[in-house]
């Protein structure tokens, strides 16, 4: 009888481990992203106010090859967009997290006729633009239904 609750506490810690701030997470996990990014700096909360009240917060991490990546969290601490500029590409698998499977099924569909500069993927909820060449990479995702009212998307410009 002690077997299957051992075995659900133990599935319990094994997920809160892999937790990650990464798009459609939590702010708590911020520092694990920084970690898994080799980010150089984690910069304190900025909080910025929307045309229409609710504040949200932005933090940058300072990428190991020079540039940044930002993850924006709302008022509640989940991470409703994230944006990175670099001379080398992030591992979006960080940064998108769950959403990474998403941007993996929009390369392949889109393999034929993609741009090599330009990606553009929308699934009606999850957005993602990505562009560059080497030494100039930069782009955003974000969640539709998650957007803070008022939240302006230029906000998300490198």
């Amino acid at each position: 009888m002690h077997l299957p609750r051992s075995a659900a506490a133990l599935a319990l810690v094994l997920v809160a481990g892999a937790a990650r701030a990464a798009l459609g997470g939590h702010a708590t996990e911020l520092a694990g992203d920084a970690t898994r990014l080799h980010a150089r700096a984690l910069s304190a909360q900025v909080q910025v106010r929307t045309a229409s009240g609710p504040a949200f917060t932005r933090h940058q991490m300072t990428l190991p090859a020079g540039g940044h990546a930002v993850e924006f969290v709302d008022t509640g601490g989940n991470v409703f967009a994230v944006s990175w500029a670099a001379p080398l590409m992030p591992d979006l698998s960080v940064l998108l997290g769950s959403y990474k499977a998403s941007l993996d099924a929009a390369q392949q569909a889109l393999r034929a006729v993609r741009s090599p500069r330009l990606l553009r993927a929308d699934t009606g909820d999850w957005v993602l633009v990505s562009s560059g060449h080497l030494r100039a990479y930069q782009g955003y995702s974000y969640l539709r239904s998650r957007l803070p009212a008022g939240f302006d998307l230029n906000e998300l410009a490198p």
